[in-house]
């Protein structure tokens, strides 16, 4: 945006008293911009703090009037390569769209399109409610749930996208329209798992529950890395009984206090109720001798606190360079795990830089996940029972960048190689990188990006959308 200062003359009176336009050199501007991942971000020119779904929709009119990019800010996690494409952008910055209320009967909860993780959790839990939601607490809501969207209580109820009974959408013209399985059901079906390309959700229609317990449970093993077969072995066989209450939460990580030379394997056992009652699903675990163990009961907050995805964690942490390798797997190749603990650990030795890295080993239930039609929905990996990635982190250094890059791809190399479909990667929207072929992220079955590049030439037919895995 080459002439930004004329935004507040020509934007401005139409925005809400609450509304404002924050630009480069005021006060504020940086602290609005700064992102979870700085390496290729967008470049932001104009802040817009919208206040109302109107100030949304005036927003996108002027961008698309003047042909300037934009993009939505809630949680500020997006981390993918299109996403620096966007240059002099405006940022549409939606963390005052946050409300959060409960229906009359409810059932549901309307929650806005700026709010984030932790906000949502502890405000329904002090309704008595719970819904699924992303594990990282500073994570917006909105985008997860695009793509798809992961979480603690997904083998109970499904992912976020299944819990999306309507959304709020400001389309790519500035048109605002609420879309349901009654209304646009197309444009409902794209919103859910490839949802980035399609408009800003200023509202979401979403699915609540009664709480159940008051607490979680878990148990958290660290173990050295030469009983990494044994553990994985034992992971894959939990994994086959694995009830819906159960999440296998593993890292592969370096952790000095612990142990200076090499990388330590960490996994917590978490269950969705009293210790008692979860003891079994984690007394095999114990049978492998381990560094230490810990054990407790958890409120979600105290959970996110614990694998280090609270706000104030790691997970949330700003300032490096993250590149993430995603792949969704059936089962673990434990001597594929092998080769990609033996590449961390030379790798860490060899670049120290990069040994702030860390492998992550989600292994949700995937029960209510798998019983929604996988045609149902525009996310395509319904039928993947363990998502891993690798987090490389590092301080922001551009020597360090191909390095880290050769890197990522080859630990997930070493999955893909030896999975059950080694020609067909399936990566997951949310932690895509950028490289990714749009079949690996949006599904290998044909009909699958025909209909998206279908529904795209209808609702974005000038690609304004284009900053997140964009459908092309």
């Amino acid at each position: 945006m080459t002439d930004s200062i004329n935004i507040i003359p020509d934007l401005g009176p139409l925005l809400s008293p609450q509304a404002s336009i924050v630009l480069p050199g005021d006060a504020t501007f940086v602290n609005l911009t700064r992102r979870w991942r700085e390496y290729e971000a967008p470049t932001v020119s104009a802040v817009v703090q919208v206040a109302a779904e109107a100030d949304v929709q005036h927003t996108v009119r002027y961008a698309e009037k003047y042909d300037i990019p934009f993009i939505a800010r809630a949680g500020g996690h997006g981390a993918t390569e299109s996403l620096g494409n966007a240059k002099h952008a405006i940022q549409i910055d939606l963390r005052a769209l946050n409300q959060i209320k409960l229906s009359e009967d409810g059932k549901t909860a309307t929650i806005g399109g700026g709010a984030v993780v932790k906000d949502v959790v502890s405000t329904l839990e002090s309704l008595g409610k719970r819904t699924v939601t992303g594990i990282c607490e500073c994570v917006g809501m909105s985008a997860p749930a695009l793509g798809g969207g992961h979480g603690w209580l997904q083998g109970q109820y499904g992912l976020m996208a299944d819990q999306v009974v309507s959304a709020r959408l400001v389309l790519p013209n500035g048109e605002l329209i609420t879309v349901s399985q009654e209304s646009e059901p197309d444009l409902f079906w794209a919103i859910r798992g490839a949802g980035h390309n399609f408009g800003l959700v200023t509202e979401w229609e979403y699915r609540v529950y009664e709480v159940r317990n008051p607490k979680w449970s878990y148990e958290i093993f660290v173990y050295s890395g030469d009983k990494l077969e044994a553990l994985y072995n034992l992971a894959n066989e939990a994994l086959k009984d694995q009830p819906p209450e159960v999440i296998y939460w593993g890292y592969i990580i370096k952790v000095d206090q612990i142990n200076t030379e090499h990388p330590i394997l960490w996994f917590a056992v978490i269950y969705d109720g009293p210790a008692e009652a979860a003891r079994k699903y984690a007394e095999p675990f114990h049978g492998i001798e381990s560094i230490m163990v810990q054990t407790g009961e958890a409120t979600l907050h105290d959970l996110a606190v614990a694998t280090f995805q609270d706000a104030d964690g790691p997970g949330c942490a700003y300032g490096s360079t993250s590149l993430r390798y995603p792949i969704g797997l059936n089962s673990y190749n434990v001597a594929a795990v092998r080769k990609v603990y033996n590449e961390i650990d030379e790798t860490f030795r060899k670049v120290p830089e990069l040994a702030g890295s860390f492998f992550l080993l989600e292994g949700y239930s995937t029960q209510a996940v798998k019983a929604v039609d996988p045609a149902s929905t525009a996310f395509p990996h319904r039928s993947d029972d363990i998502l891993v990635t690798s987090y490389i982190l590092y301080k922001p250094n551009p020597t360090i960048d191909p390095i880290a890059k050769e890197f990522g791809r080859k630990l997930q190399k070493y999955l893909l190689d030896e999975s059950d479909d080694p020609a067909h990667l399936r990566a997951y929207i949310n932690y895509a990188n950028g490289e990714e072929s749009l079949q690996e992220v949006y599904g290998w079955e044909d009909w699958r990006l025909q209909k998206l590049r279908k529904l795209k030439s209808k609702w974005d037919p000038n690609n304004v959308m284009r900053y997140y895995v964009p459908i092309e």
